[in-house]
């Protein structure tokens, strides 16, 4: 049994690293097509569930720690590629994305930083619908698909999420 966790430690740890290596694949190669790049992403999102799943079955991670980091650069790097290909505006990302992470870290709340990848991961949605029909399919396939293979784990995040938002209106 010992074996088994130590297992799902490294399986779960390998997916964060995977996740981190691919958000440089995605800002590297921004000028790729937009079907590659929804690959990438996609299976960027798929680590990031599976790796949650494995990490919770294991109790704790090695990289546990740093998957919110993992997290944030992945988002950034979505971010960078819909900059790099003049999707959205550089000026106005970087300072959307600082405030949202200095709401983050000033009201010690996830709320915001929920709510920043929210918003980059629906720009990179609407981003593949204008671009590339094909793409756009396969990240509404994997949306679709998240709440069926965890559907406990999807109600459980809507939950914390508008916990935080409450806990943010009980606060000031």
């Amino acid at each position: 049994m010992r074996m088994l966790v130590r297992k799902l430690h490294i399986l779960a740890d390998a997916l964060t690293v995977y996740r981190f290596l691919i958000s440089f694949a995605i800002s590297y190669f921004y000028s790729i097509p937009v079907l590659y790049t929804s690959i990438l992403v996609v299976t960027g999102w798929a680590s990031d569930l599976f790796d949650g799943l494995l990490a919770r079955k294991s109790d704790e991670t090695y990289l546990g720690d740093l998957d919110v980091y993992v997290d944030i650069v992945f988002s950034f790097s979505i971010l960078y590629y819909l900059c790099a290909n003049e999707f959205l505006n550089p000026i106005l990302t970087v300072a959307v994305s600082l405030v949202f992470i200095l709401a983050h870290i000033l009201l010690k709340n996830d709320a915001p930083l929920m709510l920043w990848m929210a918003l980059t991961y629906f720009s990179f949605i609407v981003y593949t619908y204008t671009h590339d029909k094909t793409s756009f399919i396969i990240v509404i396939i994997w949306i679709f698909l998240t709440p069926l293979i965890t559907p406990m784990r999807s109600m459980i995040q809507v939950y914390h999420f508008f916990e935080e938002i409450k806990s943010l209106k009980h606060r000031y």
